[in-house]
């Protein structure tokens, strides 16, 4: 992806949404005839989508998908990311992810410098409050291949997200993951920068899973379970 490509995809969280406004800001460009930056356009336009998105029930986001690792976010950032207003999330991604100040991301919103920090950090504190990984791949991996193999290391607060489902608690989660471990294939993959798996059926992946790891334990896990969703997002075998 190039800077107009990751800048609405973090801004959006969905492939076909980001693809949209990536377009949508070209044609701008194109039809004014002005010089303009790409990502200030891309991100008055995803601003316009956001504000327009409607509420009705919870959709996993897209995630990032690869055999190996991937820098772009994992599914419990962008799902932090679609709770936050269209406000909040604009300033978050122009000036935590990608550096802007607060002068050119105040005018995006309406907010003098100082009202668009303010945002910012509204944001900031509802995105960083979820677990994220404190450990590399490799052991997030050896976590991950030890919970197919039995072990508890599910952590006493761990959460599951996914369509229509939110549990905390090792009590709750374990009955509902307890079936990962016996379906019939399960391949690894990297899911925004976490250990995941992909189950697939004759082939076709039907599911998809990445697990937060923290402290040796999985303290998250966020599922897709929808089949074209996760068929989507799967990258075919080379």
């Amino acid at each position: 992806m190039d800077q107009g490509e990751r800048l609405a995809y973090r801004m959006l969280g969905r492939f076909a949404e980001a693809a949209d406004a990536v377009r949508e800001a070209r044609r701008k460009i194109e039809k004014t005839g002005e010089p303009s930056w790409l990502s200030t356009v891309v991100a008055r336009v995803s601003l316009t989508m956001l504000r327009a998105r409607g509420r009705n029930g919870f959709e996993m986001p897209d995630p990032v998908v690869s055999r190996g690792p991937n820098r772009e976010p994992g599914l419990g950032v962008l799902t932090a990311l679609d709770a936050l207003t269209p406000d909040e999330r604009v300033a978050y991604v122009l000036h935590d992810m990608f550096e802007e100040p607060f002068e050119q991301v105040a005018p995006l919103i309406g907010r003098t410098p100082l009202g668009a920090a303010q945002v910012e950090a509204r944001a900031r504190t509802r995105v960083t409050g979820r677990p994220v990984p404190d450990v590399g791949l490799a052991v997030q991996r050896e976590v991950v291949d030890a919970f197919l193999a039995g072990a508890d290391v599910l952590d006493p607060d761990v959460t599951l997200r996914s369509e229509g489902i939110w549990l905390r608690g090792a009590s709750m989660v374990a009955p509902k993951v307890e079936a990962l471990r016996a379906a019939p294939c399960l391949e690894p993959a990297v899911v925004g920068g976490e250990a995941g798996l992909v189950s697939a059926v004759d082939g076709q992946p039907v599911a998809l899973v990445a697990f937060t790891v923290r402290e040796n334990r999985i303290a998250a896990i966020h599922a897709i379970t929808d089949r074209e969703h996760a068929r989507r997002l799967v990258p075919s075998a080379p």
